[in-house]
């Protein structure tokens, strides 16, 4: 059944210019959580290329691919763009952090379903797909954590970041092989973006090992 969906898959992707434009928005995210960070403007900018590229280039070398960021010129170019006006709009971007966690969820159930949908492409395992699923949506915020300073947000008390990332990955592929790519697309976003939305708004923290003391989740911005 997996070669066979790796066959038919091609024509079941997201296209081009959507892939370009989530990756250019989640730079936007990135950089405006830089900029909130007091990074400069260069430390901003690369910011946003980690965030918004940095999970996809590490899945396509883990795949034994060229990154897509590199050979295709459009894609520095446009989380470049998206990078700048998160930096100017970062007060507006993070005023209301039910919105941020809402459109950040979004954002993140695209990525979870654009990596993991690759991966597929390729014939992986159902468990690589997933867990590539999840790199390619979150690799880049974790290393934009450490250079400015911060523990990973998938690492900490981060309102369920990790677990709607998790769920979208394993909804997104089981979906895709039985029942077909735009339902799972679908559900899959849905699924990630609820998980962030509502333990943001809920305050729900990251859930712990049994035993372990319960404390609230980190503060804003994440």
């Amino acid at each position: 059944m997996m070669h066979v969906l790796a066959e038919t898959s091609v024509a079941q992707t997201l296209p081009l210019w959507f892939d370009v434009t989530v990756m250019a928005v989640n730079g936007l995210l990135g950089a405006a959580v830089a900029r909130s960070r007091n990074a400069p403007i260069f430390g901003t900018l690369f910011a946003a290329v980690l965030v918004g590229l940095g999970g996809g280039m590490v899945r396509d070398v883990l795949l034994g691919l060229e990154p897509v960021a590199i050979s295709n010129w459009v894609y520095i170019p446009a989380v470049l763009v998206g990078g700048v006006l998160g930096a100017l709009l970062f007060g507006r971007v993070l005023k209301k952090q039910s919105h941020f966690a809402l459109i950040q969820g979004i954002v993140l159930g695209f990525l979870v379903t654009i990596g993991a949908q690759k991966a597929l492409d390729y014939d992986t395992p159902v468990i690589s797909a997933m867990v590539l699923g999840i790199v390619t949506a979150s690799f880049g915020g974790m290393l934009a954590d450490v250079m400015t300073g911060y523990r990973a947000t998938i690492a900490r008390q981060a309102h369920w970041i990790a677990s709607a990332l998790v769920g979208g990955a394993i909804v997104f592929v089981l979906i895709s092989i039985w029942i077909g790519f735009w339902p799972a697309v679908i559900v899959s976003v849905i699924v990630t973006s609820a998980l962030r939305y509502a333990s943001q708004v809920r305050n729900w923290p990251s859930p712990k090992w049994p035993g372990e003391p319960m404390s609230t989740p980190d503060n804003p911005p994440t």
